[in-house]
């Protein structure tokens, strides 16, 4: 290996030969340094082997010509090469080229010094004039200081030395030739279009003035403006249109419009796309001031031939062409183009067939970008000379660079036809092949190397080709090629480390990484590699390089070295630096799910940071849907965070893209147990028994357990009683007991746990025996409490926590068997059980009901608080705090509870219910019918869903929302059809709906359940005396007087036969009734109030006033106060019937018939307004009052306001047609508008339907008399007279 890196190799001295290749078939002819040895044009034209060849026609002869043969050489005899120059396409290619660039680095240089001496001037103008006094103020301080001190005599000071004064130097010939050639260079014309930043004459004032005061000019406008060009761009100016107008409204269409700064911030911060000006290249002029690449001896002796050349040229002894086309080759190479040109043209001009100089010329065409005039001469050369490869090779060139594939790849095809065994020419061929089809380009780079072992790029091309395809042998042997040819190419011996890595072969890829590290310091991507290799084996070392990998390149190419060694870093447990370089992966590509997972595992395993890992697993997820452990790390991170139904939902997206992951449907299966979802639990783990049944043989306790869990308990007890009989332990009872426990089968589960005790008893003790014994004896107890066994449970509890008093489980049990068994001691058990367990959730919340039932809610709620610490997601701790609070009368609080509860399972009915309540409770009565709504649609227990329907019908009730209410009664007869409260309530509904036959129909079912309910008999009679009629009324009589036969002191009955005796007109009878129902409850307002109508019907004012009074006093409402404002104006005492209907009023807003009272008393008084008004908001309240309608259509005619009267009557009319006083009253209004035709119509419907008003035929009379009909009107007249005496 170091011999190949590090050869020994020797220095020579090259000899002065130059080898020139001038023909197009590249023959080549060697020629010697001597500036006399010019021959004739055939020597140019043929071979020469050695010196002995070349005719003698020299003027002179050189004494290097002298010897034949060198000398003997001491050294090695291949030193001795010769200084080379060659004349083929690439060298001249080469050439043209250089001089190109070398052109355009002076014209850059050119522009860049005018554009940049004007800035230098103006930024150090002021900076040297400022040093310049500075210097001078301090030489003449220091001078003064130094004079002083000398004269004083100190002689410790040193005195400045006196500068000798510098002879100026002379300019060098060479600086004095490039002079004069700059300035033999023809003039450049300047085109100005912009004025300059400062002229000369701005900097004296810009010397001291800062940046951002100086004031620059605009670009400068046109000397001329040509207005008639710029009104012709804009379209010309309308016809009879000014001038001046048309300019000031074109300019004042763009001018800026006012932005507020922000807008003004974002149009500067976001400037428009404005499309970029591409520059097109510089042109470039032929000159003869070009440099040349070639060294001094070869371009001197190019003088020397060129002088020659002119000289044939100017004697005219030979043909001219073949001077002009080698002496323009010549100028061309020494960089004198435009000669070169002017020659090339001559010769093509003599001699249009001298292909040569078309070569020649279509090389300068290419250094001044003539591409088209190139291919021209080109194409001209392949005309006459269809076997030119240069040509060839040359056009293929030409077309390559203008990205023309196609053509480029003909052209080389056709250059190797002329040149099959030219290597470079199949390389180039490759490389256009490599952009369209790369198996053909591999061909060509195979031949390539085939007729040129030893050409690198092929090798590597084609070694890379294998390497991207995975073909690693082919790989190694081609880069092993290369290598061979050169040892020092760190990239070749990267990539064959790569494929033996690929290979497995570690050894061997280690020595290469590590050569191309040596060779190249900087090569990343081997660093990189070695780092992957030594990162299991040698850790440090590993970091070692992935950092150094990373120092050299930290961009998207070396993504994979930060996200190794981030899991390098992971390994060495520093999770923080690893966390770092995965986020610098996702800094450079978002899209590696590799990082985030990654990052989350750390947050998720080491950090305990859940929140952060959950959010770089969804992101994960998000860049691909399809990795499964990314849903496995989320689920794990939701299970960490309690969230259980997360985390299922994530396995099952799992288990969707995996369906045969076993282990996924065991996490899957826990999750779901801890859920408490024992039914998915069970189908999850039957399926794991499934698809494993196949795969591996399980155990006969194993299948037994997965039986019983998938409650296939027959087969688990057949399983266990099998190996129970095999194998008699007391472990194999006890599973057999439980598995006949879970059956239900309680009796076989006693027996064997019986059985397992027996065994127990005779067997050796284990060290696990005592908590076997005490679980055995717990689950005897749970059998015993399951058959309703309650003081053989306390046996066995008792005995379990004997034998192992740590056992809290058998605290807790037997504390509920006391607590059924109605001990108090049952706290004791529970106590007991917090103590041994502090986190014992389900003990807390036995000792909440405890307390619960012994109404000390407080301390129940204090226990609700640690059930809720211990476990917070806990529903039945939430609800029954929330119900406590209810018995506490915290109504407000139990909601929030209640809330929460709802929160956290929204289908419990039962939390519903109980919000519902405590709603009703605080008047939030709305609120509370949503949620016994939601109870209903959650489908509830029948107990629950009654009592729903009863509590939202009260609801309703209460609402007044009488027909909601009665459908809810309904459901509820419906469900407990025997409960007679349930018919009087919907009976009730009915009767308040006025729908007073469904009302019998209820309180009919009532008494049918139950003959002796006095309320059904009492609200038969009721909806009896609804009907008006005579039978209804004794009918109604009969059911009061049943309900009063079997309670004589029922007073609602006694009541209620008041009313029906008044009116039956037996007032007498009726104030009896109502005097005994006052007698049996002193307190009875409603029987007060009956009395005092009967004694205003009997005409004894002052009994119903004091009776009306001491209803009042017992219970004061707005009825009470209009009833007692009635009898005030029986008495005459209107004022103060006034007094009580706005006392009413006050109390009671919404009370119609307190208004309509007040109205009728302003109407008498002619306060027509106020009456109107009151009428009005009686209607209000109760839209179906007749009376109030027609009275304020009377109010109404006498205020004038006619048509609001008209609509009024036309309301009454149409729900009372029967009634004549509104005809009556409407034909007042009709005479009053003069509409007497209309008026003898509803005075002739009035008489219709009342024929002896005499007051009727008097109004007709008199309307007839306005219409002409007096004989009619004589007649009514007449008729009124004969009604009026036979009244009196």
């Amino acid at each position: 290996m170091k011999k190949t890196l590090f050869p020994k190799y020797e220095g020579v001295q090259a000899s002065r030969i130059l080898i020139e290749k001038i023909s197009s078939e590249s023959k080549e002819s060697i020629v010697t340094l001597n500036h006399h040895s010019r021959g004739n044009l055939g020597f140019l034209l043929r071979k020469s082997l050695s010196f002995e060849n070349i005719p003698k026609c020299f003027n002179m002869q050189s004494p290097k010509l002298k010897r034949v043969k060198s000398a003997v050489e001491f050294r090695m005899e291949r030193t001795t090469s010769s200084l080379e120059i060659k004349d083929d396409v690439k060298s001249n290619v080469k050439e043209v080229m250089f001089q190109k660039a070398k052109e355009l680095e002076r014209r850059q240089k050119t522009e860049q010094n005018e554009t940049e001496e004007p800035i230098y001037v103006k930024k150090n103008m002021g900076t040297s004039l400022d040093t310049m006094q500075d210097n001078h103020d301090v030489r003449t301080l220091s001078l003064s200081l130094i004079e002083a001190s000398r004269k004083a005599g100190i002689s410790y000071i040193l005195y400045p030395r006196k500068k000798k004064k510098k002879s100026k130097k002379r300019l060098k010939s060479s600086k004095l030739s490039t002079m004069l050639d700059e300035l033999s260079k023809p003039p450049k014309l300047l085109k100005r279009s912009m004025s300059h930043g400062i002229l000369p004459g701005q900097k004296k004032c810009l010397l001291k003035i800062p940046l951002y005061e100086r004031h620059f000019q605009c670009p400068s406008l046109p000397s001329l403006l040509n207005f008639d060009k710029f009104v012709q761009s804009k379209g010309g100016i309308p016809e009879n249109r000014d001038p001046r107008t048309w300019v000031i409204d074109l300019f004042s269409k763009h001018k800026p419009q006012k932005t507020t700064s922000r807008e003004k911030m974002v149009k500067i911060l976001v400037p428009k796309d404005v499309p970029k000006e591409v520059k097109e290249p510089p042109k470039l002029e032929l000159s003869d001031s070009l440099k040349s690449d070639l060294p001094p001896e070869v371009i001197k002796h190019y003088e020397s031939e060129v002088e020659i050349l002119t000289e044939e040229i100017n004697n005219k002894k030979i043909y001219p062409a073949f001077s002009y086309c080698r002496r323009g080759a010549i100028y061309r190479k020494l960089g004198k183009l435009r000669s070169a040109m002017n020659d090339l043209q001559e010769a093509i001009l003599l001699e249009p067939l001298l292909l040569n100089a078309y070569w020649h010329r279509h090389l300068i065409y290419l250094f001044q970008d003539k591409i088209n005039e190139a291919l021209e001469d080109l194409n001209y050369i392949n005309k006459y000379n269809k076997n030119n490869a240069e040509a060839y090779w040359s056009k293929a060139e030409i077309f390559r660079k203008k990205k023309d594939i196609t053509l480029a790849t003909l052209n080389y095809t056709q250059a190797i036809k002329c040149k099959p065994m030219d290597a470079d020419m199949y390389f180039r061929r490759g490389e256009m092949y490599e952009l369209t089809n790369k198996v053909l380009a591999i061909d060509d780079f195979s031949k390539c190397i085939f007729y040129d072992p030893k050409r690198i790029d092929a090798l590597m091309k084609r070694g890379m080709f294998h390497y991207e395809n995975g073909n690693w042998n082919a790989a190694i042997q081609d880069f092993t090629a290369l290598l061979k040819v050169n040892p020092q190419n760190s990239e070749a011996r990267t990539y064959r480390g790569r494929a033996y890595f690929e290979r497995r072969l570690h050894k061997e890829a280690t020595q290469d990484f590590s050569v191309a590290i040596h060779l190249d310091p900087n090569n990343w991507l081997a660093l990189y590699y070695r780092g992957c290799l030594f990162r299991k084996t040698n850790p440090m070392r590993a970091l070692q390089d992935y950092s150094v990998s990373a120092l050299i390149n930290d961009g998207y190419e070396n993504l994979g070295c930060f996200l190794h060694r981030g899991l390098l870093y992971a390994d060495l447990k520093l999770w923080l630096l690893a966390v770092c370089d995965f986020e610098t992966v996702i800094s450079l590509e978002r899209t590696v799910t590799l990082a985030y997972i990654n990052i989350g595992l750390i947050c998720l395993l080491h950090l305990a940071d859940y929140i952060e890992a959950a959010w770089h697993f969804s992101e994960a997820i998000r860049l691909d849907p399809s990795c499964i452990q990314s849903y496995i790390c989320r689920a794990e991170t939701y299970y960490k965070m309690h969230k259980l139904k997360k985390a299922v939902r994530e396995l099952s997206c799992a288990i969707h893209l995996q369906p045969d992951g076993i282990q996924l449907y065991i996490i899957r299966g826990q999750y779901l147990l801890m859920m408490k979802c024992y039914d998915l639990a069970k189908f999850t783990v039957y399926q794991v028994a499934e698809m494993n049944k196949d795969l591996t043989e399980l155990s006969p306790v194993q299948q037994a357990l997965i039986y019983s869990f998938c409650e296939n308990h027959s087969k688990a007890i057949q399983v266990l009683e099998a190996v129970t009989f095999n194998k008699p332990e007391f472990t194999m009872y006890s599973l057999l007991a439980k598995a006949h426990m879970k059956a239900k089968r309680n009796k076989e589960a006693v027996r064997m746990f019986k059985k397992a005790l027996d065994v127990f008893s005779h067997s050796n003790k284990g060290p696990n025996a005592i908590e076997a014994s005490a679980d055995c004896l717990y689950n005897l107890g749970l059998c015993y409490m399951d058959e309703g066994n309650l003081q053989m449970a306390f046996d066995s509890f008792t005995k379990a926590v004997n034998a192992n008093p740590e056992f809290a489980e058998g605290f807790y049990q037997r504390g509920l068997c006391k607590a059924k068994l109605h001990k108090d001691s049952s706290i004791l058990d529970f106590n007991h059980a917090i103590t041994l367990n502090p986190k014992y959730y389900e003990a807390y919340l036995s000792r909440v009901a405890f307390y619960g039932m012994k109404g000390r809610y407080s301390k129940a709620i204090l226990n609700c608080n640690e059930a809720i610490k211990i476990y917070p997601q806990s529903v039945r701790a939430y609800f029954y705090r929330g119900v406590l609070k209810y018995c506490n009368k915290a109504y407000k609080l139990a909601i929030t509870d209640l809330t929460t509860a709802i929160k956290m399972d929204e289908n419990s009915y039962i939390v519903f219910y109980n919000r519902a309540l405590c709603y009703t409770k605080i008047k939030e009565l709305q609120m509370a019918l949503t949620d016994y709504g939601i109870v209903l649609l959650l489908d509830a227990g029948g107990t629950v869903t009654l009592n729903t329907f009863i509590n939202r019908g009260l609801i309703y009730e209460e609402l007044e929302q009488y027909h909601l209410a009665l459908e809810d009664f309904k459901q509820a007869a419906l469900i407990s059809k025997t409960n007679v409260n349930l018919c009087q309530a919907t009976a009730m509904c009915h009767h308040r709906n006025q729908e007073f036959e469904e009302a019998i129909d209820f309180f009919t079912w009532a008494l049918d359940i139950n003959p002796c309910f006095l309320d059904a008999y009492t609200g038969r009679g009721n909806s009896y005396m609804e009907y008006g009629h005579d039978k209804a009324t004794k009918l109604a009589q009969k059911d009061f007087l049943r309900a009063l036969h079997f309670n004589p002191t029922y007073t609602k009955a006694r009541i209620s036969l008041g009313y029906n005796l008044q009116a039956q007109g037996k007032f007498q009878k009726s104030w009896n009734h109502f005097t005994i129902a006052i007698e049996v409850d002193p307190k009875n307002y409603l029987a007060y109030e009956g009395r005092a109508i009967v004694c205003l019907q009997m005409g004894d004012y002052f009994a119903a006033i004091q009776d009306i009074n001491t209803a009042i006093k017992i219970n004061t409402t707005a009825e009470f106060l209009t009833n007692r404002g009635v009898i005030h104006e029986f008495m005459g005492q209107q004022q103060n019937a006034m007094r009580d209907y706005q006392a009413a009023i006050s109390l009671n807003p919404t009370y119609s018939l307190a208004y309509y009272n007040a109205g009728n008393i302003y109407f008498h008084h002619r306060q027509f307004p106020q009456a109107s008004d009151y009428f009005s908001k009686a209607l209000k309240f109760d839209p179906e009052n007749e009376c109030a309608t027609m009275n304020r259509a009377i109010a109404n005619t006498i205020l004038k306001k006619y048509e609001e009267a008209r609509e009024d009557f036309a309301s009454v009319v149409e729900s009372c047609p029967f009634w004549a006083a509104v005809y009556f009253n409407r034909a007042q209004l009709y005479c009053c508008l003069k509409q007497y035709e209309l008026a003898e119509e509803d005075l002739s419907k009035a008489l219709s339907l009342k024929p002896n008003d005499a007051l009727v035929y008097s109004l007709r009379a008199e309307v007839r008399g306005k219409i002409g009909a007096i004989e009619e009107a004589m007649a009514d007249y007449n008729q009124a007279l004969d009604l009026q005496e036979y009244a009196q």
